[in-house]
This record gives C-alpha cells, structure tokens and sequence, in this order.
C-alpha cells in the first residue's frame, strides 16, 4: 500500500514538473518568436514507459518523417537554457521550482530529459552545477557546517571523558575513527544535495522508521 502510494506521488509530481518545463519552453519561445508547430509542442510530452497523449505514436511518426530530431533538440535545449536563466533572473523561487521540476522529472523516463540534459551540456560550468543542485548552495553549507559543528563537538567530548578515565582504554584510535566518519558523512550529504536526493532520502528513511517501529512493537508482543 505504501509502495503503491508512493509511486502514485511519483508519477503525479513527475507529470507536474514536465507540464512545467513545457510551459515554460512554450512562454520561451513566444518570448523569442520560435515557432513552435503542433507536432513539436506534442513531442515535448513523448515517452514510451508513462502515460501521456493518446495520439502520441501517431504524432511520433509524423516527426520522424518530417523533422530533424537533432535539430528539433537544440531548439528545444536553446530554450529551456534560456528560459532557466530568466527564471533565476526573476526570483529565487522561480529557480527553486526549476530545479525540483528538473528532480521529480528524471525519477521517470521521458524524452523531454534529452533535451534537459542537452541545455545543461551547453550552459557554462557555473550554471551546470547550479541547475544539478537541487538544494541551493546555502543549504548544503548549513548542512555541512551543523555536521562539522556536532563532529567536532563530539571528539571534544569523548577527548575530555576519556582523559577523567571514563572510557574504557580498549577503545584506540576513536578521534580518528569519528573523523572518518564524519568526513565519509559529510561527503554524502553533498552529494545527495548534488543529485536533489538528499529530501528525498531522509523522507524515505523517516517512513521506513514510522513503518517498522510499530511492526516491531507487534513482534515483540506476539514473542512475548
């Protein structure tokens, strides 16, 4: 039931981020004056594994025979590049809703991610890594610097406790251990933020938590 669910909230979240990203290449183009015909605005919603619009074969092979499927995918890269830089221009939230669109899209297969992928090939390094992030970049440094805050607070302790004698002397090296650690912990957490997994991680792992603690409790009674 919960899987079910979840994948329904995928396939949803995922339909609004490419109803998103098409209207956005769709206000782009009329910005620029790129026609855009009806067999290329169709074509933005392909894509053989979800459901989309029922005369989508139909219009598939109407393009294959009368576009240039490369040229039609620069066009619609040129824009979605331009149309991501007006929107980081106009507001920090408008880039915020870019970049999840971007995240939720790519938990599905749709062509419409050629051309995503296309528009981030060809903008500068800098805006690459901005698009790729889907927390911005404060974020990942509160995230990073409350990790190095509670790592160094916590070999400061345990150097204090066992210098009173209160931690067993069989225990060797654990400053060192505890700085693997959290150097290993710190890498994830920006890398996940890097890919737009990092909410997406934790949420799984507070349900997974919620669903087997009860279970758990359940068990325990019934052995008992």
């Amino acid at each position: 039931m919960v899987d079910a669910a979840k994948a329904t909230e995928r396939r949803v979240r995922a339909q609004q981020a490419k109803d998103f990203l098409i209207s956005q290449i769709v206000e782009e183009a009329e910005r620029e004056n790129v026609p855009l015909s009806e067999v290329e605005r169709k074509m933005l919603y392909f894509t053989e594994t979800e459901e989309t619009l029922p005369d989508i074969y139909e219009v598939n092979a109407q393009f294959e025979s009368e576009y240039d499927d490369s040229e039609y995918e620069k066009k619609i890269a040129g824009l979605l590049r331009n149309a991501f830089r007006r929107n980081r221009k106009e507001s920090v939230e408008g880039e915020r809703r870019w970049k999840q669109a971007i995240a939720d899209l790519r938990k599905e297969d749709h062509y419409l991610l050629v051309m995503v992928d296309q528009s981030l090939q060809s903008a500068s390094d800098a805006e690459l890594l901005q698009v790729g992030d889907l927390l911005n970049f404060w974020t990942v440094v509160m995230w990073s610097s409350g990790i190095t805050i509670c790592l160094f607070a916590t070999i400061v302790l345990w150097d204090y406790l066992r210098e009173k004698g209160w931690i067993p002397s069989w225990i060797p090296n654990i400053s060192l251990t505890l700085s693997i650690i959290g150097v290993i912990a710190l890498w994830f957490v920006v890398k996940l933020a890097k890919i737009g997994a990092l909410g997406e991680v934790i949420k799984d792992l507070f349900e997974g938590v919620l669903n087997t603690f009860p279970f758990t409790l359940i068990r325990k009674r019934k052995q008992g």
